[in-house]
């Protein structure tokens, strides 16, 4: 009988100290297993400047472009100097002025004093008031009786029909034919004296039309 009671007592503390490990194995095995981490701290980068596309400003000078010819390379506004440049070997000074004839007044010293247009050789005169050219006459200098007609006829094609005519009679007939424009009035004026074998044509450009 004591040894039975032993035995249970003996048995009662093993079956104790089994419980008392099976609570502190698993209370080791959370307290020395890894810890979970936190989470690394999100950065958020600052996003880079954007660099604003460098701005090229580009001057651009448009010239106007030149008046247009009035004849040949002569164009209104030229001095002297540019209108002898545009007729090397033609264009010269003169030792003496030259009187422009009807419908001008005054006179020059800058002229061709012979050119052929067309089959008919001219006298070419070149005016320049305060310094520009604002005139060139044209003169025939042994005209055929068909000149004032053709001249007539391709300047009416041109230009369009005449905005004057006139006409006088003395000892000579003359015709004077009238073209103006905004940028120039042109007039043929055609004299004739059929008895004394006298023809006469002068084509006249003036720069801007009269008021």
């Amino acid at each position: 009988m004591l040894a039975t009671l032993r035995a249970l007592r003996v048995e009662k503390q093993w079956r104790g100290r089994i419980v008392l490990a099976g609570m502190i194995v698993p209370a080791l095995l959370v307290a020395c297993g890894p810890k979970e981490q936190a989470p690394p701290p999100t950065t958020t980068a600052p996003a880079p400047a954007s660099a604003a596309p460098a701005t090229t400003t580009t001057t651009t000078t448009t010239l106007p472009p030149p008046p247009p010819a009035v004849w040949r390379s002569a164009r209104w506004g030229m001095t002297p100097v540019q209108l002898l440049a545009a007729f090397p070997g033609e264009a010269q000074r003169l030792d003496k002025p030259v009187a422009f004839g009807a419908p001008a007044t005054g006179s020059t010293d800058v002229a061709i004093p012979s050119c052929d247009v067309e089959g008919v050789t001219y006298r070419a005169l070149f005016g320049f008031g305060s310094g520009k050219l604002d005139r060139i006459q044209l003169s025939a200098l042994k005209p055929a009786d068909t000149v004032c007609g053709d001249l007539e006829k391709a300047l009416t094609e041109k230009l369009s029909a005449p905005t004057d005519r006139s006409s006088t009679q003395t000892t000579t007939k003359t015709d004077q034919t009238v073209w103006k424009g905004p940028e120039q009035t042109v007039t043929l004026v055609c004299a004739e004296n059929a008895a004394l074998g006298f023809r006469s044509v002068t084509l006249d450009y003036a720069a801007g039309a009269p008021k």
